[in-house]
């Protein structure tokens, strides 16, 4: 039986291999932050405030400048001067790393990120095990050439702040011309949005790229300082008209419809049937061209509204191929 070294605890092997992944992961989070209370570290990483104290006395010793702050926004931070080796992260980091970004470039052209994936390459420990272990294609991120232009307009005025001015057609149809002060760039929806401070309804505000015409830059740079962009976005969440879809649905067909509407619920009916539910912003068409399209493999139960809907599509439909 092995004698315990003085000064040393008798840690399991598996807790000491759980602290390490902890300790990793707090300077990890302390680096992309400015200052995290004890009481956020310790909810983030599911442990008391007084293992946090530990732990950073912990990350001190070996060598890694940790900083504490007093006060209602006090907390801990890593110096700024400290930067993270390399070799914290292994081959296998990498080859994540990578596939994420050259998946972006599949979808979005931008010539400083295919400069980020050489350095991320050239910065790789083993260069012989980032052969791919997975594929990320996203070219359905892609909405034509008048997209990708904007796209490379927003980025210019979000980077030097920069008011963006441009006239925006609605879901409904209406035409307006717009000045904002561009916050950030999202994919959601199946297509892409700009999310800004619209400088006209004095809110902030989200915009579908593709209906975005004669976009330009304006002379004005910000008026206003914004907070985080992504926690502005999260704070100003959907706010369109929704409606909650139920549809009626063939067993036969499962497969196929939750292909279609992948974040519906189902449930099980009698006889091998199922019904299947989902809520989707009212004024948008991609969600009602895909019940066209399956319209053969469903019955719209509710809204009323919407079995109107189909009742009228399908009837111009049969008089436009009479």
């Amino acid at each position: 039986m092995a004698e315990q070294q003085p000064g040393r605890s008798a840690e399991p092997e598996g807790i000491a291999g759980m602290k390490i992944d902890r300790l990793l992961g707090i300077v990890v989070y302390l680096l992309n932050r400015e200052t995290v209370s004890a009481r956020v570290l310790a909810e983030k990483f599911e442990v008391s405030p007084r293992t946090i104290q530990r732990d950073m006395a912990s990350i001190s010793l070996a060598g890694i400048p940790v900083g504490s702050q007093q006060g209602l926004n006090g907390g801990y931070y890593i110096i700024d001067s400290y930067k993270m080796n390399r070799q914290l992260l292994h081959s296998e980091d990498y080859t994540y790393i990578l596939a994420a970004l050259k998946g972006l470039l599949s979808g979005y052209d931008n010539q400083r990120a295919q400069g980020t994936v050489e350095i991320m390459t050239s910065l790789a420990p083993d260069k012989a095990a980032l052969g791919p272990m997975l594929q990320l294609n996203l070219g359905v991120l892609r909405e034509g050439e008048g997209t990708d232009g904007n796209i490379a307009m927003v980025e210019k005025a979000i980077r030097e702040k920069i008011r963006l001015g441009f006239q925006y057609t609605d879901a409904r149809g209406g035409v307006t011309d717009r000045g904002v002060e561009p916050l950030l760039l999202t994919y959601k929806w199946y297509a892409w949005y700009l999310f800004a401070y619209c400088c006209d309804k004095l809110d902030y505000r989200l915009f579908r790229l593709s209906r975005m015409r004669a976009v330009h830059l304006m002379s004005q740079a910000f008026t206003l300082t914004h907070k985080d962009a992504e926690q502005l976005l999260s704070e100003h969440s959907d706010v369109r008209p929704q409606v909650k879809v139920r549809l009626a649905c063939k067993g036969e067909h499962r497969v196929q419809l939750q292909e279609a509407f992948p974040q519906a619920e189902l449930l099980e009916e009698p006889e091998g049937e199922f019904l299947m539910s989902f809520t989707v912003p009212e004024e948008e068409r991609g969600w009602f061209g895909k019940l066209l399209e399956y319209s053969q493999l469903i019955t719209v139960l509710e809204p009323e509204r919407l079995r109107r809907r189909m009742h009228s599509q399908a009837a111009l439909i049969l008089e436009k191929y009479r």
